[in-house]
């Protein structure tokens, strides 16, 4: 602490160092961070998966799954079923799916939940899941598996899941006669994919509408009423309901995604909502026990029948999986069902079904390969609810913060964090060079002082001299010295005055430019009203042009915030410190983000350290050079505002999709894409808890609010 506190320091040869020094080292840190990032993907940097649970036993038990021809009977029964009833409808085969439960003997119930759209005008939502439950006959319910499969109708846009309603039902009639179950197994069907889960998962574990949780929607102040808005607390959207059956406490998931029972490879899913990923050992179990069942299985780029033997196009294929990973992991969103089990502290996987053209990509070599069948699938499946039902314990033991760069290698927690460090580190060094550079000029200011009252004491004794040697004169000069001190302590007063750093100003733009964002994070629900009032307009279009109008009033009003609660202009210290501040901010925002969300806080601080270091005190004389480069790093934080990053990455991300179109066509279908992320973001973080859009209102746009003060504002 006395490095920042006290002035004696600012002379120190280390403090001279690293004044001279700070910028090049930045500049260091933030390359040395990236290049550590992409050596992550080299098995030289990385490490092989193993299992940490000894009682998972995978693999040691002999299969005795039987079922595959009545999962192609039931496969081809639910196909008929729908054909002849739900062709022309998206509802859900219900009476079936109870009737075949019932055949099976299971505990057969229903659960009703109801959606309230949080922004679509009073629209309302229904939905009914189907789960039974095969009671373990060697314990009394306290613990439980679930096997889950969302329902898909004929006309989803989305590849179908019959063949894995049709594996789940073969696999509840092999496994209810067994004796060796040591947990109760949880069959579900949900309806409408997620939001179907999150209303059983909240009904499980007696979540109500009106209670209010941790993962409410922090910023839902409004709600709708016929005569106008009302200043209220707003309960979930969501009504979960109630279940009239349950088991005891759910120890792990899998949750299947088969279309067809003929598939070429086998697809893990692992993202979980906000980033949230399951136990490594769950992972580690699906990927071996799919290599003992015959089964082809992948991870993103990484393929588990390609081994390459060259080094460096292995190297390139971690690190194509690793970006994979975090690409899914920064939106926060689920990639399956199973991404709803992690915030309840429940272990889930999903497992898709891909055949060689399947619309995710076309893997090397996938048509050499021969096509799975039910019977494998069951087989691996049963391994994996086998080993699971070993478990004396929570999954605890292996890691629960990971990078995956291959389907057997893995990056712990210990690995990646480095690089994070290094870029929060620039931002910190940069802020304590520039707190050393406060404390320096505060000690010349201290020194001319002492100097002046120096000379002052010289002078006054040198009149007392003169005072002696001549009576008549010393009444004169005394008159005129009184007079010199006078003025000299008046303009003493007024420069201390004019200097004087004003916390209470500094704190209360802190705190205007948080409240903006907090301002922003409720905005969507008035837009959205507004727009469908005023303007006949959907909510997606509403609230998109009503945050881009926003964030232009923000570009003209936050530089004139520095002036409240001031009658003078902000001076050199003042900006020095809310700069020193800033940086502050955004590296333990980077840090924290980073601990829970790896890819969405090292995205963060990649993106916002450049920003960060580039901004500073501006002179407000200066030749053409200053001139250029204040303009060109306005030009770049424009760049990087939250809502200009999406716009522009969709816009370019639909011209790659899409080269043949014309360029404006593109672009067009790019903005329609960002309307589209930015609802979704909306309306997740009001159903399931998604923070992606909390954090870019409350913590970037502040953030990103002060950097364009700072450049804005110049001094004398």
């Amino acid at each position: 602490m006395g490095l920042l506190s006290d002035p004696e320091y600012g002379s120190m040869r280390f403090i001279k160092v690293l004044k001279r020094i700070h910028s090049p080292l930045c500049f260091l840190f933030y390359i040395g961070a990236i290049v550590w990032f992409f050596l992550l993907g080299h098995r030289e940097f990385n490490n092989d998966t193993y299992f940490s649970e000894n009682a998972l036993l995978p693999g040691l038990v002999t299969n005795e799954f039987n079922g595959e021809q009545a999962a192609k009977q039931f496969h081809n029964e639910l196909l008929q079923e729908l054909e002849d009833k739900y062709e022309d409808t998206d509802e859900m085969p219900v009476p079936w799916l109870v009737a075949k439960m019932s055949q099976i003997h299971l505990e057969v119930y229903t659960h009703n939940f109801t959606l309230n759209y949080p922004l679509g005008q009073g629209q309302v939502f229904k939905g009914t899941n189907v789960y039974g439950i095969l009671r373990a006959p060697r314990t009394s319910s306290l613990e439980a598996l679930v096997l889950t499969v969302p329902y898909r109708p004929l006309s989803s846009h989305q590849k179908g899941t019959t063949a894995g309603i049709a594996l789940m039902l073969a696999f509840a009639q092999f496994a209810r006669p067994k004796k060796y179950w040591a947990k109760d197994i949880i069959f579900l069907v949900t309806e409408h994919e997620q939001l179907g889960m999150q209303a059983w998962l909240e009904a499980y574990h007696g979540l109500q509408s009106d209670s209010g949780t941790f993962y409410t929607n922090l910023g839902s102040f409004w709600k709708s009423k016929k005569k106008g808005w009302e200043w209220t607390d707003h309960s979930r959207c969501l009504d979960p309901g109630t279940l009239k059956g349950r088991s005891g406490s759910i120890q792990a998931a899998i949750n299947l995604e088969f279309h067809t029972p003929k598939i070429k490879y086998i697809e893990v899913k692992v993202e979980g909502l906000n980033g949230q990923l399951p136990n490594l050992d769950l992972v580690n179990l699906v990927h071996k026990l799919c290599v003992k069942s015959g089964i082809h299985h992948s991870y993103k780029n990484s393929y588990a029948w390609v081994r390459n033997r060259n080094s460096m196009d292995g190297w390139v294929d971690g690190v194509w999986t690793m970006l994979g990973m975090m690409s899914a992991q920064i939106a926060g969103v689920p990639n399956g069902n199973h991404g709803l089990f992690h915030r309840f502290g429940i272990e889930a996987v999903t497992l898709e079904g891909r055949d060689a053209d399947d619309p995710a990509g076309i893997p090397p070599r996938v048509h050499q390969l021969t096509a799975t069948n039910f019977y494998r699938l069951g087989t691996a499946l049963e391994s994996i609810f086998r080993s699971l039902n070993n478990l004396l314990e929570r999954f605890h033991q292996s890691y629960f913060f990971y990078l995956l760069a291959a389907t057997d290698r893995f990056i712990s927690i210990g690995q990646y964090m480095p690089s994070l460090c290094l870029l929060c580190g620039a931002m910190l060094i940069r802020a304590l060079s520039l707190w050393v550079t406060i404390q320096k000029e505060e000690d010349k200011k201290e020194d001319k002082k002492d100097d002046d009252k120096d000379k002052d004491e010289k002078d006054n004794e040198e009149s007392e001299v003169i005072e002696n040697r001549e009576g008549l004169r010393k009444r004169v000069k005394g008159d005129l010295k009184e007079v010199k001190d006078k003025k000299i302590f008046k303009e003493d007063s007024d420069i201390k005055e004019t200097e004087s750093i004003s916390i209470v100003s500094i704190g209360a733009n802190y705190f205007l430019a948080h409240l903006i964002g907090l301002g922003v994070m409720n905005s969507p629900v008035v837009f959205s009203h507004i727009g469908a009032k005023y303007f006949d307009k959907p909510s997606e279009v509403s609230v998109y042009y009503g945050l881009f109008c926003v964030s232009a009033l923000i570009v003209v009003i936050s530089p004139f915030l520095l002036k409240l609660f001031r009658q003078r202009p902000a001076n050199r210290e003042e900006l020095t410190i809310i700069n020193i501040l800033l940086l502050i901010e955004m590296s333990t925002l980077g840090l924290c983000v980073g601990m829970h969300n790896i890819s969405l806080g090292l995205c963060v601080c990649a993106l916002y350290t450049p920003l960060a270091l580039l901004v500073g005190v501006r002179e407000a004389k200066g030749g053409l050079k200053r001139s250029l480069s204040a303009y060109l790093k306005r030009g770049i934080c424009l760049l990087l505002n939250p809502l200009v990053i999406l716009t522009v990455c969709m816009m370019v991300y639909s011209r790659v999709l899409f080269p043949e179109e014309p360029l404006l066509s593109a672009l067009g279908r790019g903005r329609d894409a960002a309307m589209q992320a930015i609802m979704f973001s909306i309306v997740d973080s009001l159903i399931y808890g998604n923070w992606l859009f909390n954090v870019a209102t409350t913590m970037l746009l502040p953030v990103w609010i002060i950097s364009w003060q700072l450049l804005c504002v110049s001094v004398a």
